[in-house]
């Protein structure tokens, strides 16, 4: 099992640039957030729902990167790949 893990962390690793990986790590932060928040929920409702407010800006700021992501790369990298026309 743990041999299956650290090959798919190596293989996740090699074929995901760093701005992917954020967004994977923004994505999974929100995820365990939200299971602490439910089991904290269980004991204190209010300290759970303090807690899912941190998982809230964690999903904020994976949806933030990913507009601006998308805007720099359809709006700037998009024109510096093509290469210029030589006359």
């Amino acid at each position: 099992m743990f041999e299956v893990l650290m090959t798919s962390l190596t293989n996740w690793n090699a074929t995901k640039n760093e701005r992917q990986k954020l967004q994977h790590g923004y994505l999974a932060l929100a995820v365990v957030v939200i299971l602490i928040a439910g089991i904290i929920s269980l004991f204190n409702a209010s300290l759970g729902h303090n807690v899912v407010k941190v998982a809230l800006v964690a999903l904020a700021a994976f949806i933030a990167n990913a507009f601006a992501w998308n805007l720099m790369q359809s709006s700037l990298l998009a024109k510096l790949t093509t290469k210029p026309k030589r006359r």
